[in-house]
C-alpha cells in the first residue's frame, strides 16, 4: 500500500482484473491473477475460480417466490415481493380487510359500493364516494361553522372592549361620590353635636333660675 500510494513509484494495469500494480510486480500478479480468479460476468466482481460456482447460487441465480412460485431473477427477488407479486398482501381502503393483490381489486369494486348513513345529509352515501362527499359538502360547512364561531368570538371581544370604559366611568363616579357622602355624614354629626349641647345650656340655664 504503501508502495502504490509513493508517487515515484509507477504501475501497470492487470489485463485480467484491471487493478493498478506496481510496474515490478505485474507479471507475478497478472500470472497469479489469471491463474486464480474470475471476473464474474453478472456483477464484475474478480470472484475465486473454485468459489465462482457459490458465488453464482448465492447472488445470480434465479429463484422461486415463496409466495406465487413464479422464478425472478436474485436481485430482482426483494423488489418483486414488495411491488409485483400477485400473491402480495395488501389492505382494503375501505373495510381495511387484507387480502392477495391478486384479489383485491374485485373486493374493492364491491366493497366501494357499500353504502354508509351520512348523519348531516340524512341520506346514505357510497364508500367510493364518502371521502369526496366530505371535501365538497362537510369542509365547507365546518369551515363556515368555524369562521361563525370566529366572528362570534371577535364581537364579544369587542363588547368587552367597549363596556370597559363604562365600568371605568362607574367606578370613578363611585369614588367621586363616597368623599360627598362623607362630608354629609360629618356635617349631620357636627349638627347633632351643637343641638345636644345648646339643649343642656338651657338646661343649666333653667336650673339657675328656679
Amino acid at each position: 500500500m504503501a508502495a502504490a500510494a509513493d508517487p515515484a513509484v509507477t504501475t501497470s494495469t492487470c489485463a485480467h482484473c484491471n487493478r493498478e500494480i506496481p510496474s515490478s510486480n505485474i507479471a507475478l500478479h497478472s500470472a497469479h491473477c489469471a491463474r486464480n480468479l474470475q471476473k464474474c460476468e453478472h456483477c464484475g466482481d474478480m470472484v475465486p475460480r473454485k468459489h465462482m460456482e457459490e458465488h453464482y447460487d448465492e447472488h445470480h441465480a434465479p429463484v422461486n417466490c415463496s409466495r406465487c412460485k413464479q422464478t425472478v431473477e436474485h436481485e430482482l427477488l426483494d423488489l418483486h415481493k414488495r411491488m409485483q407479486c400477485p400473491q402480495r398482501m395488501l389492505v382494503c381502503q375501505y373495510c381495511e380487510f387484507e387480502l392477495p393483490a391478486v384479489d383485491i381489486f374485485e373486493h374493492q369494486d364491491v366493497c366501494g359500493n357499500r353504502t354508509e348513513y351520512c348523519q348531516p345529509c340524512k341520506k346514505y352515501i357510497r364508500l367510493r364516494e364518502w371521502i369526496g362527499h366530505e371535501i365538497l359538502l362537510h369542509a365547507k360547512t365546518d369551515s363556515n361553522e368555524e369562521s361563525s364561531s370566529d366572528r362570534s368570538m371577535l364581537q364579544n371581544e369587542e363588547g368587552a372592549q367597549q363596556r370597559e370604559p363604562s365600568l371605568l366611568q362607574n367606578e370613578e363616579g363611585a369614588q367621586q361620590r363616597e368623599p360627598a357622602r362623607g362630608l354629609k355624614h360629618k356635617q349631620l354629626l357636627l349638627t347633632i353635636a351643637i343641638a345636644g349641647v345648646a339643649v343642656l345650656v338651657g338646661s343649666i340655664l333653667l336650673h339657675k333660675k328656679v
